[in-house]
């Protein structure tokens, strides 16, 4: 009956799920329109994905309309539509450089559009299931994705099924957002997991301490201490272990769903128990046999894989698995000195009837573990296959395990109009590629209800879903500057500011010949928790003279916005919405606010000014503005505030370099050299200018101060802000 329970709680988890961690996106204008989502499942059409590779495991691209057969229940349907979508079709990219050893990314890298995004990727860790000694493998694993196989245009997340920080695991394709989170990802104890939680006396001796003087002492048997809580026969807490995966991996699927094209989630895992095997031995004409047991964890396994494979389907996402447990030498026999194998041998005459050739097995090995291998990885083959995906185990090879999950990025996109009836009921799925050696990787099937239509958004609904996006709006171009400085107080002032393409703004010109319009501008601040921690809301009536119009076709409208906030990680998500025609632009910036009381080496961000060196002396630094676009006739000024450098002998040894780089190609870079100057409240100031007269076009500024004083974890710290050069 426990069994039961556990199937019941994980069909209501599947049914009844919470809200999508990212809400879906609003309607496209015509304007900034990306792919067609891949799964569209109505009465009058289906959509699916599936992927095709050769006998080396690669995937073939040039197959045509005629190599595909689609059988739906069993029965032939007419194939009416078939695309290729190719992984290595990667948009226009600005490059990346290394810095003190971390890549610096421009900010185009980090607000995606649609017509920009080309893969999408959600790893879920399940670290009910991973011992604490693989969680370095499994850090290493992503590192290495987001640093060498993450491309321009892709989007990642990266969620814990014990949860995390709210801040760290949406999409992003911010590169140091998704190294904090990979950062954030240590063993931690829960009721639930599979390995190394306290020993329960450790837990009760806790409690009593905290208790009365005068309580009487608690005991437990010696037995208690080995207490292994998967040793029940029915499994109940291996099924719920299943029942927080699965949820968790439902839940990021109904927030995939508004994104566009073919998604990929991956399960990273210790092993996915949905399949409980156990190993007993018998005789047969005297001659011991093993005989394995397989039964289900849950009453419907397969009604289960249905429910997921359907949602799989309606989102557009595959599922791929890996197990990143290390794989190890089992034993499976036991050894010569263990009691009852004394003597017992089938070669030795008179031994007593119970003769057994060689040593007997050691069941334990292969059962009755914390968490079973084999058992384990049969789960996670079942949830991959079912949904078109890869699954990865027994191999110490992640970095190839992750290749071969990555490989299959490319797709074809197939469409036809279905013969069946709409029941309700699930309908098998069967694609065929007529091409000797093809294996065929799709959906085993789908649900057989219409998708809803979604209604119209109102305006405040609109703004909301654009906002927690994970993709950008261009609709109206929105660019921002935050510029922070430290308080005494280790608070941070911080100035957001923002600036609207007015060419993607309605104007109309009054009878006093001013060009008019009206915009929203909305901001929220987002802490690490998730949270909203304050932001502006405010309706812009602008009514600009023939001058200031042509002006702000050139450099935008200004809007400027000011917060204090303490040290912590936060997100400012800006959005901005034109009242007349309900166009959007959407950006979000990640921010670091540290704490200046542990008295680390700091910096505020960088300040860019624009300087005409025609003029001398009277020449005026003009502040960038969040376009931050500089004349190439004049000289670009930085400036930055470094905090809590160390002191000795009454001075620093601080040392500073200026990095000018184009894509992936250094332009400039300075030797390092000293920063002058004396420290006052703990602070001093490093100002530098240049003039560059290079082409036209995207520039990065990044400034590394190093501090030989400090310890060599702490010494370095590196502020980057990309510009235009413009004629």
């Amino acid at each position: 009956m426990r069994k039961a329970s556990a199937a019941t709680l994980l069909i209501a988890l599947f049914l009844g799920m919470a809200p999508a961690q990212t809400p879906q996106q609003s309607q496209k204008p015509k304007d900034d329109t990306g792919p067609e989502d891949v799964v569209r499942i109505t009465t009058s059409l289906v959509q699916t994905d599936v992927v095709v590779t050769d006998k080396n495991d690669q995937v073939i691209p040039d197959l045509k309309l005629e190599d595909f057969k689609v059988f739906e229940n069993g029965k032939r349907q007419d194939l009416e539509f078939m695309g290729f979508v190719s992984a290595d079709s990667v948009p226009r990219t600005e490059g990346t450089i290394n810095v003190a050893g971390q890549p610096v990314e421009p900010d185009v890298a980090r607000n995606l559009s649609p017509r920009e995004l080309r893969r999408v990727f959600a790893f879920v860790i399940d670290d009910l299931t991973i011992p604490y000694e693989n969680v370095s493998n499994l850090r290493k694993l992503l590192n290495d994705f987001v640093n060498d196989k993450m491309r321009n245009g892709d989007l990642v997340a990266i969620i814990r099924v014990t949860g995390g920080k709210g801040l760290l695991q949406q999409f992003t394709s911010d590169k140091q957002l998704l190294r904090r989170a990979i950062a954030e990802i240590t063993p931690t104890m829960n009721a639930y997991s599979a390995f190394h939680n306290l020993e329960p006396v450790a837990g009760i001796n806790t409690q009593q301490a905290q208790g009365p003087s005068d309580a009487a002492p608690l005991s437990f048997p010696d037995s208690s201490r080995d207490a292994d809580v998967d040793s029940s026969a029915e499994g109940v807490t291996k099924g719920l272990r299943s029942v927080f995966a699965l949820s968790t991996a439902s839940d990021v699927m109904n927030g995939m769903k508004s994104l566009p094209g073919r998604k990929s989630l991956v399960l990273i895992s210790g092993g996915l128990p949905l399949i409980e095997t156990s190993q007993n031995q018998i005789k047969i004409n005297g001659v011991p046999t093993n005989v394995s047991e397989t039964r289900s964890m849950y009453t419907n396994v397969s009604y289960l894989l249905r429910q997921l494979t359907d949602r799989a389907s309606r989102a557009g996402v595959v599922i791929n698995t890996l197990n990143i447990r290390a794989q190890g030498g089992v034993k499976g026999v036991s050894g010569f000195t263990d009691p009852g194998n004394e003597g017992r041998s089938g070669l030795l005459p008179n031994a007593g009837g119970d003769e057994t050739f060689g040593r007997a097995a050691d069941l334990t090995q292969f059962d009755n573990q914390a968490l079973d291998s084999l058992s384990g990885n049969l789960g996670l083959q079942a949830l991959a296959s079912a949904t078109g995906g890869v699954s990865v185990t027994n191999t110490n090879n992640f970095s190839d395990a992750l290749d071969r999950i990555l490989a299959r990025s490319s797709y074809y996109l197939l469409a036809y109009r279905p013969t069946e009836l709409f029941n309700g009921k699930f309908h098998k799925l069967d694609i065929k590629v007529g091409r000797p050696g093809a294996k065929v990787y799709s959906r085993s099937g789908f649900v057989a209800t219409a998708d809803k239509p979604e209604p119209p958004l109102n305006k405040e609904q609109a703004i909301i879903r654009a906002a927690m996006s994970p993709l950008a709006r261009r609709d109206v171009d929105l660019n921002a500057t935050l510029q922070y400085r430290y308080l005494p107080t280790s608070q941070a002032d911080i100035d957001m500011n923002l600036q609207v393409a007015a060419n993607g703004l309605s104007f109309k010109q009054g009878a006093d010949g001013k060009y008019q319009t009206t915009f929203d501008v909305v901001g929220f601040l987002i802490n690490d928790q998730g949270k909203t921690q304050g932001g502006f809301s405010e309706t812009v009536n602008t009514s600009l003279s023939p001058a200031e119009y042509t002006r702000a076709q050139a450099s935008g409208i200004g809007y400027i916005g000011h917060v204090t906030l303490p040290p912590g990680s936060y997100q400012l998500r800006a959005i901005v919405r034109d009242t007349e025609t309900g166009r959007l632009g959407t950006m979000s910036k990640y921010i670091e606010v540290a704490d200046l009381s542990k008295k680390r080496l700091t910096v505020s961000s960088l300040f860019l000014y624009a300087v005409d060196m025609a003029q001398g002396n009277k020449g005026k630094p003009e502040p960038l503005t969040a376009l931050r676009q500089l004349p190439r006739s004049l000289d670009l000024r930085y400036a930055v505030i470094i905090y809590n450098p160390k002191v000795s002998d009454g001075k620093t040894q601080l040392l500073a370099r200026v990095i000018v780089s184009r894509g992936e190609k250094v332009l400039l870079q300075e030797k390092d050299q000293p920063v002058n100057g004396a420290v006052q409240n703990g602070q001093i100031a490093k100002v530098g200018q240049f003039g560059l007269r290079g082409q036209s076009g995207h520039y990065l500024l990044t400034l590394v101060v190093t501090d030989p004083l400090a310890s060599e974890k702490e010494r370095t710290v590196v502020r980057s802000m990309d510009f235009n050069l413009v004629d």
